[in-house]
């Protein structure tokens, strides 16, 4: 998302003064970079464990899939690691898992008894 604003801020000041757009997209690049691991683990792995963490409690999903979340969630955080950055591919792969899961439950869950 920093990529994606800070693209269209420097795409419109380039208009008007390009050195300012060079100076302004060298800021914006290592602070999404950085924010994201270059691939969106620390973002996601954190959003993934929130949300696992609060249906754990909560008791509204499944709690296989809540604890997949937990381990995905570490994963994708633990993946900022140098020595584990192979936790990359797995955090990637479980992810995809764990959306299509997750869909398929929301799917089935009548909509008065999420309410």
């Amino acid at each position: 998302m920093v990529f994606n604003y800070g693209m269209g801020a420097v795409v419109r000041l380039y208009a008007t003064d390009p050195g300012h757009a060079v100076s302004a997209w060298q800021v914006i690049e290592p602070v999404a970079g950085a924010l994201g691991s270059s691939g969106g683990e620390i973002l996601g792995g954190v959003w993934i464990l929130l949300l696992s963490g609060a249906a754990l409690r909560t008791k509204v999903f499944p709690v296989a899939l809540n604890w997949l979340g937990v381990g995905i969630g570490t994963a994708g955080i633990l993946s900022l690691v140098p020595a584990l950055n192979g936790l990359t591919v797995i955090f990637g792969l479980l992810q995809i898992v764990w959306f299509i899961w997750l869909g398929i439950v929301m799917l089935r869950t009548a909509p008065d008894a999420a309410a």
